[in-house]
């Protein structure tokens, strides 16, 4: 091979090695909506007092998110157009709950890299009274890495959150811990994406009152899934994962008992236009 030759087969790596190394981070949308739908189906196992119990919950929803930004935060305007709820127990029966959340916007305050600085219901008197077991409405954000990354890079995320749980009674510290690797990249509906996988471990501690009872909440478990990024246009086209916990419900007192339950949820959001 001529000396000419081999320089440009060198230049032509090492441009190809710039070309694969990416800098991701959330973008402003200008304002310009955008729209979502999101299937969550959520299996609950319950043991209480010798008798087993199941349930099924399942949820689909449309959302519009739009996004400016202010100064060096961004600002998202999550909107829930539609929300279907079933749930179907053990005993067969079924029923569907329309979402008090329908019409109702949230905000949230995130950093470039996906960090969330606040995030509030603009509806205060819903915010305060149905909201709690919402907190985690849509997996728009993650934790993007601060460096530019390419095929093989990995990163860390470690949150702490409060999510009251349903009907306010109560309150459930989450903490997680998220492994993240970027293994390549995919062609989502004709946009060159970033395929980040992910992994991680939940722990849940909490007190609720339900049904009269006040509980102790324990548990914890695992994560798994794969998010697609148009890093060209800075948002999230795609998410899917699955989740199992394992979670102990407690009383005290004269007739102390333990509930064990195991949950398991299989998620998807996808970008629609």
């Amino acid at each position: 091979m001529k000396p000419r030759a081999i320089v440009l087969v060198i230049m032509f790596m090492a441009s190809a090695s710039v070309m694969a190394q990416h800098k991701l981070e959330y973008k402003s949308s200008g304002g310009v909506p955008l729209h979502y739908k999101a299937h969550t189906l959520l299996g609950t196992t319950q043991s209480m007092m010798g008798q087993e119990s199941t349930a099924q919950i399942v949820s689909d929803q449309s959302m519009t998110v739009s996004s400016t930004k202010s100064g060096d935060e961004l600002v998202f305007d999550i909107t829930v157009d539609s929300s279907n709820n079933k749930t179907i127990l053990s005993t067969g029966d079924t029923t569907q709950t329309p979402s008090p959340a329908v019409g109702k916007t949230k905000e949230t305050h995130i950093h470039p890299d996906g960090e969330e600085i606040s995030s509030k219901w603009l509806d205060t008197t819903f915010a305060n009274s149905q909201a709690g077991q919402l907190r985690d409405l849509g997996n728009f954000f993650f934790k993007l890495p601060a460096e530019e990354v390419s095929s093989g890079s990995t990163w860390n995320q470690k949150k702490d959150d409060t999510v009251l749980t349903p009907g306010g009674q109560g309150q459930i510290l989450v903490n997680t811990d998220t492994d993240y690797k970027l293994t390549g990249e995919e062609e989502i509906d004709g946009v060159t994406c970033a395929k980040i996988e992910y992994t991680g471990k939940v722990k849940l501690k909490g007190a609720a009152t339900i049904q009269g009872m006040d509980l102790a909440i324990d548990g914890g478990g695992t994560v798994t899934g794969t998010a697609y990024f148009d890093y060209g246009n800075g948002r999230v086209v795609k998410v899917s994962g699955d989740s199992n916990q394992n979670i102990v419900m407690a009383t005290s007192g004269e007739n102390a008992m333990t509930i064990p339950m195991t949950q398991k949820t299989n998620y998807s959001l996808f970008l629609v236009r």
